[in-house]
């Protein structure tokens, strides 16, 4: 539930990014589902584990490893973060049941196979997990981490950037391969064998003795310490009476600029950092009551479209609480162009699909956006020439029963990078929480709280296709683009990957020990 407090420095509410809904014992917020949310088939392995209070808000494949595995190929890992202040890292390629690694094999094979991939009853644990505990806090207080991603440096050294309450943590993704060697070299806790081929196939027996369904046996998974090489921060907030900063929401890198951009909960709208000289270079796109043309409302999301796209170069995008999409020249701190959703939507009606089914946004009457209705931009992904945008709404009555009961619904939008223009929409039954582009079917992949990810037409939004998922909340979508693996992450402790349209295998975040 939203806090009663204006958000005029801070969210104040933990629980509002992407409108999760309560939290749970420790502060971290679950996913909430619509009254109409579609469910999934039952089955031992349709859901995670009922007693699971743990999300996984974000997810990335890491850089190819320059050391080949036993198969020739290099190793990557996927990390993820959650809303318990880990960061996990698993090692991933999807195997079939000789324990072959599919990426080795082509797109053109894997539509062959999908009748030989990896059982979807095996799930894969954690290499090992890093707790994130800030500096002066008490061990026992747990920090959401909201998102996460991989840069180069000029210098060709990669770092992985995690962000949430604790701002952007900058990590050297080579102290985190120096302890997956320590891991596997070491047999730790009896985790990990000489390779990681035969680390998945000592997770497939294990799971198989075990009859568990989809839940893994805890092989008690080692929970590691790595020091970040940085900590970047927003402006500590006055409402708080201890001036404890606010959530960093997302990032994106500029490789052009060498700037880093936060997406922040607080008034100061999108923070800008110099990852080389470790400064805060400014902030735009803060509230617009107070200062200029920004939003109204803190932002959920941000995106650096390079010069190579369509939008040309230093085009930074932002997308809030307020419903609306920021185009920034982001290295003067420019306003380009404001755009509200939801007014977009309404101005070119014969442009959107309305799959709501009576739900307020959208629904019967279009006059019902202004009836207590407010929207938000979630998530947003682009592959040159096409923006992608998703959200949600809540807020007013459903029209079928013509009562103020909780109510929600959602969009997908396609933008023509190049002009910023809008080309068409769909209002969707679920909230949308992530979006991502899949060059390898050519589609974009959305994520919300049905259970289900669904698959668009890359140019015209058609939805081609929908495919359920372990979570029933999802929040993350990533995508390696050598193999074509896409992982999908969200509410509970299990992760799909994906080839194609197809769910292959799963990964399993467990209890970690000391």
């Amino acid at each position: 539930m939203k806090a009663p407090t204006p958000k005029i420095f801070q969210t104040n509410d933990h629980s509002s990014k992407y409108r999760r809904g309560s939290a749970n014992s420790q502060g971290c917020a679950l996913y909430k589902t619509s009254w109409q949310v579609a469910l999934p088939p039952r089955s031992s392995h349709s859901s995670p584990s009922p007693t699971s209070t743990t999300t996984i808000y974000s997810t990335a494949f890491s850089p190819k490893s320059s050391q080949p595995g036993t198969d020739g190929n290099p190793i990557s890992y996927m990390v993820g973060c959650t809303s318990c202040s880990h960061i996990a890292v698993w090692g991933v390629g999807v195997h079939d049941t000789d324990g072959n690694c599919i990426e080795s094999i082509s797109l053109e094979q894997r539509g062959k196979r999908q009748s030989d991939v990896m059982n979807t009853n095996r799930a894969t644990d954690p290499l090992f997990c890093v707790q994130v505990i800030p500096s002066g806090e008490a061990t026992g207080k747990s920090k959401c981490l909201y998102d996460l991603q991989f840069i180069e440096m000029s210098n060709g050294d990669h770092l992985l950037l995690v962000s949430g309450d604790p701002g952007v943590l900058v990590y050297k993704w080579a102290d985190f391969l120096a302890e997956v060697e320590n891991v596997v070299d070491g047999d730790k806790k009896g985790l990990a064998q000489s390779s990681w081929t035969h680390h998945n196939k000592k997770q497939k027996q294990i799971c198989d003795s075990a009859s568990v369904g989809i839940q893994s046996k805890s092989l008690g998974v080692p929970l590691v310490a790595i020091s970040p090489v940085t900590t970047f921060c927003p402006h500590p907030s006055p409402v708080l009476s201890f001036g404890e900063a606010i959530e960093i929401n997302s990032t994106s890198y500029s490789r052009q600029d060498r700037i880093l951009y936060g997406a922040a909960g607080d008034a100061f709208g999108c923070y800008q950092w110099d990852l080389e000289t470790e400064k805060l270079l400014g902030s735009f796109g803060g509230m617009s009551g107070f200062w200029g043309d920004g939003h109204r409302d803190y932002l959920h999301s941000v995106k650096v479209v390079e010069e190579s796209a369509g939008a040309g170069s230093n085009c930074v995008i932002t997308g809030g609480e307020d419903g609306k999409m920021g185009f920034w020249d982001g290295k003067a701190r420019r306003l380009i162009e404001m755009i509200n959703i939801q007014s977009t939507l309404e101005k070119y009606k014969g442009l959107v699909t309305n799959e709501a089914q009576g739900k307020n946004f959208m629904g019967n009457s279009w006059s019902s956006l202004n009836n207590g209705t407010s929207s938000w931009v979630s998530s947003m992904s682009d592959n040159g020439d096409w923006l992608a945008v998703g959200g949600g709404t809540e807020g007013g009555y459903t029209s079928m029963t013509g009562k103020a009961v909780p109510n929600s619904a959602g969009f997908m939008t396609l933008w023509h990078l190049p002009t910023r223009t809008f080309t068409s929409g769909c209002v969707t039954r679920e909230t949308i929480n992530a979006v991502v582009y899949n060059p390898t079917i050519d589609s974009f992949v959305t994520g919300g709280n049905e259970g289900r990810i669904s698959f668009w037409s890359s140019t015209t939004l058609v939805r081609e296709r929908r495919s359920w998922n372990s979570p029933a909340a999802t929040y993350s979508l990533s995508l390696d683009s050598g193999s074509g693996i896409m992982a999908v992450a969200g509410s509970g402790d299990l992760l799909d990957c994906f080839v194609h349209h197809t769910k292959t295998s799963h990964l399993h975040f467990s209890a970690c020990s000391n």
